[in-house]
Parts: structure tokens; sequence; C-alpha cells
């Protein structure tokens, strides 16, 4: 098939095709768009707002984030927060098969653990039977566990309490319950947070792979092996045998885009949109159709890095950029901040693809516009 209509298919996966219908955006409507995608990466930068709660925007219009927040702290939900892509809120059916396939070693040293680390975990699990939804901080001021001595100590300067909660969290043991004002994890025991108990022992790590690849397929729409793997940070190797196996079996459908050398790979059954709507839509840059550098260069011939890290003298685009999309093309990029202090959404700058910027200035206008309202910004400033 040609790239144009892989393009297609890729957005209508991930709930990028049609245009926004202004219409009041439900907790269902929600929970279903993030199911479709089946991840929302969390990150702590707070330059626009929190990035877990951007793409529902991207894909929905403006919504409630609190009823988002809502779904996310109720026990037995079907949203919670495991490790995918990086940290993320995720479909709650999914965490079994991601904690047998999450190999995240530099968060989990409970192998490394002491005596009193390893009595710390159990009193950890015991307090949060009582408390459910308590953050490490609660839980170290409830069981008088020091802060961390000093900045030689193990890992990120942590204490004994974020160790033990990280390590428990990375297994599975404990999940979350949302996140507070501070934006700290709200842990409690993960049958509590999934409404029955986690059953891992029982389950066959082939066959969760399998599960695994497919919804990376479904929320894709078509990937090559290094899309599918890295969706979820699953092995590479593991992923290229299994889906090869599954695609001599008949179970998924092997193709070949043009311009790409490695083959794709799709749900039996895709079908090719005729046309993706032009909504113009401003894609955080954790967002799960952008965090995939190399498959946003393979398929939509658009090279993008985030600068964050990179010092400000260095930087092409700016500090916080989005990728600018317009129907099936990535037309530029804008550096936005949300100045809370004046109330304004600031666009520090603008950069347009050759030949878009006529075209996608006016409805990247609209959209700041639409942006600002849902921060709750009064108004929109364009350039220093």
């Amino acid at each position: 098939m040609s790239q144009k209509q892989a393009r297609r298919i890729a957005l209508a996966a991930q709930g990028l095709s049609r245009s926004r219908t202004g219409q009041a955006v439900t907790a269902r409507k929600m929970v279903s768009t993030v199911q479709a995608i089946s991840q929302l990466q969390i990150d702590s930068v707070n330059v626009v707002r929190r990035a877990h709660y951007m793409p529902v925007f991207a894909r929905l219009g403006a919504y409630d984030i609190g009823s988002l927040d809502k779904v996310l702290s109720t026990p037995g939900g079907p949203l919670t927060e495991y490790w995918a892509h990086e940290a993320s809120v995720v479909s709650s059916e999914l965490v079994p098969d991601l904690r047998l396939w999450q190999r995240r070693t530099w968060i989990d040293k409970s192998d490394g653990f002491t005596d009193e680390q390893q009595d710390l975990s159990h009193r950890v699990m015991d307090y949060l039977a009582v408390n459910p939804g308590s953050s490490a901080r609660e839980i170290s001021s409830a069981l008088d566990v020091a802060p961390a001595s000093s900045k030689e100590h193990w890992g990120w300067n942590w204490n004994d309490t974020k160790y033990v909660t990280e390590s428990l969290f990375a297994r599975a043991k404990i999940l979350t319950l949302g996140r507070n004002s501070q934006f700290e994890r709200r842990y409690a025991l993960a049958h509590d947070v999934l409404g029955k108990p986690l059953e891992i022992d029982g389950l066959h790590r082939q066959a969760a792979l399998e599960r695994l690849i497919d919804r990376s397929l479904a929320a894709q729409g078509i990937a090559t092996a290094h899309c599918v793997a890295e969706y979820f940070r699953l092995p590479i190797r593991d992923v290229k045998s299994a889906l090869a196996h599954q695609a001599a079996a008949g179970r998924i459908e092997q193709v070949q885009v043009s311009g790409l050398a490695e083959p794709c790979y799709m749900v039996l059954g895709t079908k090719i949109p005729r046309k993706i709507e032009p909504d113009l839509r401003l894609l955080s840059p954790f967002d799960s159709m952008v965090f995939n550098r190399r498959r946003l260069e393979r398929f939509f011939n658009f090279e993008y890095r985030i600068e964050i890290y990179v010092p400000e003298h260095k930087r092409r685009y700016g500090y916080y950029v989005f990728p600018i999309l317009y129907g099936d093309e990535f037309v530029g990029r804008v550096d936005l901040k949300a100045d809370r202090a004046r109330g304004v959404l600031h666009a520090k700058s603008m950069h347009f693809e050759r030949g878009w910027e006529t075209e996608a200035h006016p409805p990247l206008l609209a959209e700041l516009e639409r942006m600002a309202g849902w921060l709750g910004l009064d108004a929109v400033q364009v350039g220093l």
C-alpha cells in the first residue's frame, strides 16, 4: 500500500481521523478513547498541562479533567497506572500481561533489599490494606520512616519508603488510585485497585505477549516490528518471532508500505479510511501518536525531537514543543507555555513545514483559542 494509505490507517487507529464534535465529553467516552489507544503516557512536566490529560483533548476536545481523575481513583475501575511505554495510564485489564513483560530493573530494587527494607515492605502492604490511596510521603509519616539522610543514598536520594513503594509497584503488588494534588501516586493493594486478585502465576507468558502485540497493533493500526515492540517496550526479538508466527498462521496481515524497507503488520480486516478530516490538532510531546520518533519519521516524514534537556541556546524549536497535525500531515511545531499567572496561553514560537504556513496558520490560531479556553486561560499570546 502507499504511505498515504498507511498514514490514514495509523491516524484512524489513534482516534485522530474524525473532527471533534464539540459535544459534551462523557466519562464513558474518555474511557473508550483511552482503551482504544491502550495508554496515556505520564510525565511530571506541567508547562501546559500534565501530559496524560493532553491526548484526550486532542481526540475529543474540551473535557473535565476531574472526570478522568475520578475514573482513575475509583477502585475496580477500567483504567489505572502502570508501566507501559513509560509510566502510563493503561487499561486495567492489561496490567497482568504488562507485569509479565515489563523489566524495569532500575526501578525494582527488591532483590537487593536489606532485612529492614524487606520488613518495611510488609509494613507498607499492611498499612495500605487499611489505608488505600496513600502516597509514599503519607506512608513514611505514618510508619515513622526517616527521610533520606544524604545524597549518597541509593538511587535518586529516595528514602526507604520510596524504594519500597516503587519496587512493590513495579511488581504490581500495589497499584494506584490516581494521584494527589502534588502529583504523587496514591497507592493501594493491587486487588483493591483492580477489584479482583491479580493473577500472574497462572498466565502463560507467550499468550500474554501475543495479547500485548494484538493491543499494540490495534492501537497503531499498522506497524513494523519495531513499532509493535516500542509501544509497550517489549523485547524486539520476541516480538519479531511472534509476529512472524502469527502472520504465517494467518492471524494477522503482513503488508508492504511504499518507501519502507521493513514489512508492516495489521489486524485482520483493517480498513483503509477514505480520508482524514482536516481538524487541526496539537499533540503533546508524550502523545502515543508521536512518542515513537522513528515511526513518525518513517510513516510521516516528520522529524521531531523533544528539547527539554537541550541547553536553551542549542534548541531548534523550543522547550515544550507540540507537533501540529492537520489532516494526515504533520505541518509544523509550536512551542507552548501556559502562563497561569497572567492567564495566557503563550505560543512562544511557531515553525511550519515548507508550504504550510498560509493554510495552517488560521486553524492553528483557532486551536490555540480552544486550548486556552479548556485550560481556563483568558487569551493567547503569539511570539515573544
